[in-house]
């Protein structure tokens, strides 16, 4: 009976010992702070971790109080870089990540120069808003493709602002009546 009891407290010693194996991953961790050049927390920056360990790359943003967290990583080296609009980007190399590890990398970040580019483009518009003349060149190709009458107001109408109208006495230049005089 006793050498019952030692053999299941050895097996319930061996169960409990290699969980705890189990339970060791082999992975490491990068946390820290970033702030600015006065010392304020600065959220919203994006974190990168590269390293040839890993497929693509780890990434995450700072919280409110710019604190960051990047879990899970191989061992190995990495490069971290910090980039956040209006700031100079910062790169760390080489970063050492052990098993288990936990590095802390606190970074300081300086205003960066704020540059943007403007492209205008333009083109010539459709309506000419300083020239108040009204006029219309008709090639031979439109003249010979127009309905035509035997007389001038046939041809006349397709000019803008010319109109027949029957009740002014004929035609009508931007609602003035062929009685009117026209300079």
């Amino acid at each position: 009976m006793l050498k019952l009891r030692i053999f299941i407290f050895s097996l319930l010693g061996l169960m409990v010992f290699s969980g705890l194996l189990l339970g060791q991953a082999p992975t490491g961790k990068i946390i820290g702070i970033v702030t600015d050049n006065e010392g304020l927390p600065l959220p919203g920056v994006s974190v990168e971790a590269i390293s040839a360990k890993l497929v693509g790359k780890a990434t995450t943003i700072t919280n409110a109080d710019g604190s960051y967290r990047l879990f899970a990583l191989a061992s190995g080296r990495y490069t971290i870089k910090f980039s956040l609009t209006g700031f100079n980007a910062v790169m760390r190399e080489d970063v050492v990540i052990r098993v288990e590890e936990t590095i802390t990398v606190n970074i300081t970040m300086t205003p960066g120069r704020l540059e943007e580019e403007i492209i205008v483009t333009g083109k010539a518009p459709l309506i000419d808003t300083k020239n108040t003349t009204k006029g219309m060149n008709l090639t031979k190709e439109a003249f010979a493709t127009l309905p035509k009458g035997r007389n001038f107001d046939s041809l006349v109408i397709v000019v803008p602002g010319v109109n027949i109208e029957p009740y002014l006495g004929g035609i009508s230049v931007d609602g003035a009546s062929g009685g009117e005089k026209l300079l």
